[in-house]
């Protein structure tokens, strides 16, 4: 005999992963009782198919290199979803590399909304700054990157601009 609260369960997760609480309110909705919610999900996790932790750290890793989210964002997020405080924060504690390359994606991403040569104006490089730190890093490293960035812009705008002045140039 089939369970229908298992049945809508596994089409859910076979679009996608869930987390715990994503699923069990998804079924609640769809107007499965609390009891077949809660045993259905139990055995889910029994068979390795729903897993918070496992995927609090996949949504983390990926949201951090692909969208570029820091660790403050990474954690709202996962609470958003209703993953358990400690497993949001843990999860979203990104070891040195992955924040670097976060950081990084970050600040390509809001710099490329940027207009050109914001990095010469503080005013538009305080807002790209504040992108940064919507995304969850903390001000003291978006200040740094941006500022990174900006000089490696201003250095290579100043090269171009060598070049094209030097006499011994051709063109």
């Amino acid at each position: 005999m089939t369970n229908p609260t298992y049945d809508t369960a596994l089409k859910l997760l076979a679009r996608r992963d869930h987390f715990r609480a994503e699923l069990a309110d998804k079924l609640r909705t769809r107007g499965h009782s609390e009891d077949d919610v809660e045993a259905v999900l139990d055995r889910l996790a029994d068979l390795g198919l729903l897993d918070d932790e496992r995927l609090a750290s996949r949504f983390a890793e990926l949201r951090a290199v692909d969208r570029g989210w820091g660790p403050r964002r990474l954690e709202l997020e996962l609470r958003k979803r209703g993953v358990d405080r400690h497993l949001a924060e843990r999860a979203a504690r990104l070891d040195d590399g992955l924040h670097r390359r976060a950081l990084e994606t970050a600040v390509r991403r809001v710099a490329a909304h940027a207009r050109d040569g914001w990095w010469r104006l503080s005013e538009r490089r305080g807002r790209l700054i504040s992108s940064v730190i919507g995304r969850g890093f903390d001000a003291d490293e978006a200040v740094a990157a941006v500022s990174r960035l900006a000089t490696d812009l201003e250095s290579s705008t100043d090269e171009d601009h060598d070049q094209l002045g030097d006499p011994g140039h051709l063109s």
